[in-house]
């Protein structure tokens, strides 16, 4: 995995010194630390001459010709250029040069070196982004090794394909790996390029996935119109100043592919380049900071004769993407929620329900189990949950490999979203097809054999019911097998955000395909006022430093004009969908286009059975009560935190979570099956002995409000099963009890005198307001205090006052009468 490298001198790059058309021109130290030893180098000047040829045709004629020093840098090339193989500088002090390491395998020598020498085509004409400059070239060495006698000594197929998987060829996994996680500008974050690698099997962050899903994104396109990167690079040569945004680039793809075709509207996997490109999550150039959860599923074989049904290793990555750019590699425990096809949660042996995060990495591997559904294929739906975000996958359990094949099924996958009815899978290919592949329980997996199938190429694939075609897709699949994710057409959306000109708590209901705030809301950069709740480090975490905006989550945004935005992006039918809470306060949102009220809502911790909402509330799971904001109809710069009970589309809400590992919310749409068992656990029983809501209204009838009152049981502290605390306040009209935090609702013990703290806020000095006190069964009278006046307020009175400052204190105390 070369990449290219440029050298600077205080802080402006170094000039190119290349020179002239034609054919670049290797050569090598004669001696010195940097030659290499003779065998090594005429083999290396063999792979060019036996490669050129494809080169040439797949990739282009260099931009730049003339003389590239290869240089041997075996002895001091950091970790991850290591494990990428060497680099390509455009811009040397004597000219341009590749720096290379010295393999021990010959086939893994030809392959990288063929990637060294085709970025030294490119010259100083370079794309704006890795996705670009590292993907084409990428695919374009897969396309030149598969071109025969391309490598010097022919060996055989599977010597070349094992190294073009280990490193540059994603295969038959893409759907599974095509994650918004993927997405920026470099594949290796400046921070890490001179850390060592992680011990314990990490990989060090995900650029080895990220080179290994942009050389399969573009092998998509090379694969389908073979002449596309030639034609591709040699009008980018031509001017390349023209090109350095996004999309210009998918413009320019558009205009190349209607060329090679000779029609205009040519598509790519049935999609126009900019739609194609849009879903490709390796082609989001754009910076989108925040915590990132990319899983990456493999699928294991079984071993022969053995109970293996459903093998799967597991491996995630956990990382936060700075505003710079730079990655930190996180550490802690994922607690992963296996889902059956009807969405009721099962478990694993115990260590399948944990998942150990070091450096960035960790795994796990189930074997999920025959027994399920009698030995018949199974759809698992893994959630791996971590500190507020979510990673989901659909595995085909006993779809792939079981302990009675001889040998593991070479087209398998999963269905999502559509009604529960029985259907079949078609898939068809240059030469040949196969119909009617058994759906059980949203899974799928046959073996073909067929070397038209197993060849790189497209395919038509059908899903049917009965004689009527639900879905039909193409894909174009790289060499051996292939995994998909099926899901309705219906699936990709475009949603309207309708974006406030003023403060404002907003989401998307559907998960968007490109995840910049700044870009999803229509704003530049600097006029990005953008921002959650990051209960891990109690404070707000502010646009640039929380930068992607993702389904299921909420916002605040406080924009300078009101617009409507059209966000393209993905919500799969009828299928629920999880959502992470951080122990504290948390902004969440429903992630359908319909309202949804909790008791459509389930709630899982850890490795806990799942329960309904209610039950988490009584047990303590979850704070008692949800908030909405509520902007001011005046200032656009406030508003209140009301409470709700109903999640509408668009909105934002803030939910509690009590427990020290967080909890998931599983947000289960109408029609969908569900599992909400009532939970066990420690349920507080406490006798309400009186209640008394309060309301502060103003003079345009704004309103927000608080309940006080006394329970057996309870404590004068904060106590999670009775009390409710507000959510961070950012200003505005708001009626709070203060008892060591802000709190919404503050109930305290039977038979003891009470005093309750109120803090009025928001306020307009001159305004006239009023406390409306409004009773349950045997609320007492309370004296109330203002700092001006003693008063006894009946529990069902009226007091009003004018405001004389922004902000006014209020105690109220029971018994004692006069």
């Amino acid at each position: 995995m070369p990449v290219r490298l440029s050298l600077q001198d205080h802080g402006s790059n170094l000039p190119f010194k290349g020179r002239g058309g034609g054919d670049i021109v290797p050569t090598f130290d004669a001696s010195g630390s940097r030659a290499f030893p003779t065998d090594y180098k005429t083999y290396l000047q063999d792979v060019f001459t036996a490669a050129k040829p494809a080169m040439n045709a797949v990739f282009g004629l260099p931009a730049v010709g003339g003389t590239v020093r290869v240089r041997n840098y075996d002895a001091d090339i950091q970790d991850r250029y290591a494990v990428g193989g060497g680099y390509y500088i455009w811009n040397g002090p004597n000219g341009p040069e590749v720096r290379f390491p010295v393999y021990n395998n010959r086939v893994s020598t030809a392959i990288n070196y063929i990637h060294t020498l085709l970025l030294a085509y490119m010259a100083d004409k370079q794309y704006p982004w890795d996705a670009y400059n590292e993907g084409l070239v990428r695919a374009a060495t897969i396309a030149v090794c598969r071109t025969p006698g391309s490598i010097p000594g022919n060996p055989d197929k599977a010597q070349i394909e094992d190294s073009l998987s280990a490193l540059y060829d994603v295969g038959p996994l893409y759907d599974w790996y095509n994650r918004p996680s993927l997405g920026g500008p470099k594949f290796i974050a400046g921070n890490l390029l001179d850390e060592d690698l992680p011990i314990g099997g990490s990989t060090g962050g995900v650029f080895l996935l990220r080179y290994l899903m942009a050389g399969t994104a573009w092998s998509k396109v090379a694969i389908r119109y073979p002449g596309f990167i030639a034609e591709f690079n040699k009008r980018f040569y031509a001017n390349p100043a023209a090109y350095q945004t996004t999309l210009a680039l998918e413009t320019l793809g558009q205009t190349v592919l209607d060329f090679l075709t000779g029609t205009s509207g040519t598509t790519i996997e049935g999609l126009t380049f900019a739609k194609w490109a849009a879903k490709q999550a390796i082609l989001d150039t754009r910076i989108s900071p925040g915590l990132k959860v990319q899983p990456s599923p493999i699928p294991i074989p079984a071993e022969a004769g053995s109970p293996d049904f459903g093998v799967f290793d597991i491996v995630v990555n956990v990382f936060e993407t700075k505003a710079s750019g730079d990655e930190i590699l996180l550490a802690g425990t994922a607690y992963p929620v296996y889902w059956r096809p009807d969405f009721s949660r099962f478990f694993g042996s115990v260590q399948d329900d944990t998942i150990r995060i070091a450096g960035a990495y960790g795994s796990v591997t189930p074997n999920f189990s025959k027994e399920t559904f009698q030995g018949a294929v199974y759809r698992v739906v893994v959630d791996v949950p971590f500190f507020g975000k979510t990673a989901r996958s659909f595995l085909p359990a006993g779809a792939y490999s079981t302990g009675t094949q001889t040998e593991p099924n070479t087209f398998y996958g999963t269905l999502a979203g559509f009604a529960a009815n029985t259907y079949t899978v078609n898939v068809a290919w240059t030469g040949g097809s196969k119909n009617a592949i058994a759906v059980s329980n949203n899974a799928f997996g046959v073996n073909i054999q067929d070397d038209g199938f197993l060849k790189s190429g497209p395919v038509t694939v059908r899903v049917q019911q009965g004689a009527t075609e639900v879905l039909r897709r193409e894909v174009v699949k790289s060499e051996g097998p292939l995994a998909l994710e099926l899901v309705p057409a219906s699936s990709d959306q475009n949603y309207t955000l309708v974006r406030p000109g003023r403060l404002d708590m907003v989401s998307l209901p559907i998960e968007p395909f490109r995840l910049n705030a700044a870009d999803i809301l229509g704003l530049a950069d600097g006029q990005t006022l953008f921002g959650r709740w990051n209960s891990n480090v109690a404070k707000y975490a502010m646009y640039p430093a929380e930068g992607e905006f993702r389904q299921g989550l909420g916002y605040w945004v406080r924009p300078p004009s009101a617009a409507n935005q059209v966000v393209f992006g993905r919500s799969i039918p009828g299928v629920p969908v999880a959502v992470s809470l951080s122990p504290g306060w948390n902004q969440v949102s429903v992630p359908f286009t319909t309202a949804m009220s909790t008791s459509n809502v389930l709630v899982t911790v850890a490795d806990e059975a799942v329960g309904t909402y209610d039950d988490a509330v009584a047990d303590g799971t979850l704070g008692t009560t949800i908030y909405r904001f509520e902007p001011d109809t005046v200032d656009k710069d406030a508003g209140s935190m009301i409470p709700a009970t109903t999640f509408t589309p668009g909105k934002a809400y803030f939910v509690r979570a009590n427990r020290p590992e967080g909890a998931v919310l599983v947000f289960a749409p109408s029609g969908s099956t569900r599992d909400g068992q009532h939970r066990s656990g420690d349920r507080p029983q406490y006798r309400i002995a009186w209640e008394t809501e309060i309301k502060l209204i103003d003079e345009r009838q704004k309103t927000c409000r608080i309940a006080i009152g006394q329970a057996a049981g309870a404590r004068r502290i904060f106590d999670r099963a009775l009390d409710s605390d507000l959510p961070p306040l950012v200003g505005g009209y708001q009626l709070a009890v203060v008892n060591g935090m802000y709190l919404d609702r503050d109930m305290r013990p039977t038979g003891t005198t009470e005093r309750y703290s109120l803090l009025v806020s928001g306020l307009v000095p001159g305004r006239k307001y009023v406390l409306r006190f409004r009773p349950s069964t045997q609320s007492p009278n309370l004296r109330l205090t203002d700092g001006y006046r003693t008063m006894l307020v009946s529990s069902n009175q009226d007091y009003l006052f004018t405001a004389d400052a922004k902000s006014k204190r209020i105690t109220l105390d029971t018994g004692g009468g006069w």
